[in-house]
């Protein structure tokens, strides 16, 4: 249905089994009035899925490798092409600007939809001083976005420490080649 989706109940990751998941409107309210208790950043999925019906799954993420990046002036940017997601840019959520909100926590409908707008059409959205929204079409992808993500911060603090000028991805190195003339086929071949 695309008006709902599955989060585990608030457990840690490694604990969850399928019995454990909630199923939640894109309000991020429970389907089941008695199903227990959700993650109070459940408002963060639920708006990504309601403002971009092409996402399918969202990874919310705490990494270590991307906070550094989400409290300093330098951007995030791609250093491999795994990570060709952030030749576009990265949205940068500041939580603070949402009038009203207290805390860093995406634990309302009006933050989740303000994140989701932020997000826009990107793969990623950095969240000041929290960790990152990741989205994708399908839950393999999202996973494999947010695993690139993770290498390619690491691989940029190590460029950045290494001192130099970093030669970061374009457009033009992430482009699909254009497709050539074939060679034609040898005698004998």
């Amino acid at each position: 249905r695309p008006d709902h989706f599955f989060l585990s109940r608030d457990l840690a990751p490694g604990l969850v089994t399928a019995a454990d998941l909630v199923e939640y409107d894109l309000d991020g309210n429970p389907v089941n009035a008695k199903a227990p208790q959700g993650y109070r950043e459940r408002f963060l999925h639920a708006a990504i899925y309601k403002a971009r019906p092409d996402v399918q799954s969202v990874v919310h993420s705490h990494m270590p490798s991307v906070l550094p990046f989400t409290d300093l002036n330098v951007p995030l940017r791609p250093m491999y092409p795994m990570a060709s997601f952030l030749v576009a840019g990265l949205p940068m959520f500041e939580v603070r600007t949402v009038k009203g909100q207290v805390g860093m926590l995406i634990d309302n409908n009006t933050v989740g939809a303000a994140l989701a707008q932020a997000l826009g059409n990107k793969t990623v959205a950095l969240i000041r001083g929290h960790g990152a929204a990741i989205v994708g079409s399908t839950t393999p992808d999202a996973v494999s976005n947010a695993i690139f993500l993770d290498v390619n911060a690491r691989v940029q603090a190590q460029a950045i420490a290494l001192g130099g000028t970093i030669s970061y991805l374009t457009s033009a190195d992430v482009e699909p080649p254009t497709p050539g003339p074939q060679p034609a086929a040898q005698p004998g071949t």
